[in-house]
């Protein structure tokens, strides 16, 4: 049963969703965030069957990347409607084999962790390291700490050198046009992306950054030019993140809040996006000429200036 009745712009809203994240996971099949999305919005309206075939897909995804304990939960789930379902039946067993097996790797995990504080172990990764990404999920272990006025331009740039996107004179060059542009922003003025700095309006350029940055961050792509935006939910976030750091929140499902951007590397501004809202943040990414557009919409601004 739903909780409540829902409106009939609450529910046009909730079928675009759906239709956006179903052409999502067409390209991206184990997109566990975006499968999530889809099969609260399809139970919200009350399509229970379609629900039920996203959890099978999420179970499947689940399993894919290892998440053993939430892809039985899912073919639980499935099982209280399709008992006998073969291949969730099949699946659960391998789960239960793999967690099984997995037993005495934890355990000597544990192991080398107490090891670890005792200081036999301490290998850690540089901070700095080229183009990582090492803690591009995390939301900071010390906000306090938080300078906002890191876009995280200088990691990307590292990045796009290392993937041997572009030379490292012409990265330079643009990262230092990019910092100046952005360095005293005022106003409604949008920031300048690196990305789009490069890129400019070389169409194959510009697949093969957001191909690299997918395949490196696992950031799901949102086509972020075919969504009709919800004009409340980007001003929700401060305009130094939005115009500031071309972050466009574009849909809120249950107390999630998705949003899009173009630099993944912008721990800080990922950051002080969740500690300005009361939701759990899923990420994307977007081309930033998409990302402008949809600003340049929300704030009703004419131009960049």
């Amino acid at each position: 049963m739903l909780e409540h009745t829902l409106s009939e712009d609450e529910h046009n809203q909730i079928v675009q969703t759906i239709d956006m994240f179903e052409a999502i996971i067409q390209t991206q099949p184990e997109d566990y965030q975006s499968l999530e999305i889809l099969k609260e919005a399809y139970s919200k309206i009350g399509k229970q069957a379609e629900s039920l075939r996203i959890s099978r897909r999420l179970a499947e995804a689940y399993f894919a990347v290892g998440s053993f304990t939430n892809a039985m939960q899912e073919c639980e789930v499935i099982l209280v409607s399709e008992p006998n379902a073969p291949d969730i039946v099949a699946m659960l067993g391998e789960i239960e084999s793999r967690l099984q097996a997995s037993g005495h790797a934890i355990a000597e995990a544990r192991v080398a962790k107490g090891a670890s504080k005792n200081g036999l172990i301490n290998k850690t990764m540089p901070k700095d390291s080229k183009g990582s990404l090492i803690d591009i999920g995390s939301r900071g272990v010390e906000p306090k700490g938080t300078n906002l006025n890191d876009h995280g331009d200088e990691q990307l740039a590292k990045f796009l050198i290392v993937q041997q996107l572009f030379g490292e004179h012409e990265v330079g060059n643009a990262l230092q046009n990019v910092q100046k542009l952005n360095k005293d922003l005022s106003g409604q003025a949008l920031a300048v992306s690196l990305i789009d700095e490069l890129c400019s309006n070389d169409v194959d350029r510009l697949e093969k950054v957001l191909s690299a940055l997918i395949d490196r961050t696992k950031f799901a792509y949102v086509p972020l030019e075919y969504y009709d935006l919800d004009r409340q939910i980007a001003p929700m976030l401060p305009e130094n993140l939005t115009l500031g750091r071309l972050f466009v929140p574009f849909d809120l499902v249950s107390r999630t809040m998705m949003v899009a951007c173009c630099n993944p590397f912008d721990a800080e501004g990922r950051e002080a996006v969740q500690q300005s809202v009361d939701y759990t943040v899923m990420w994307y990414l977007a081309r930033p000429s998409a990302l402008i557009r949809s600003l340049q919409s929300v704030y009703r601004l004419d131009s960049r200036a």
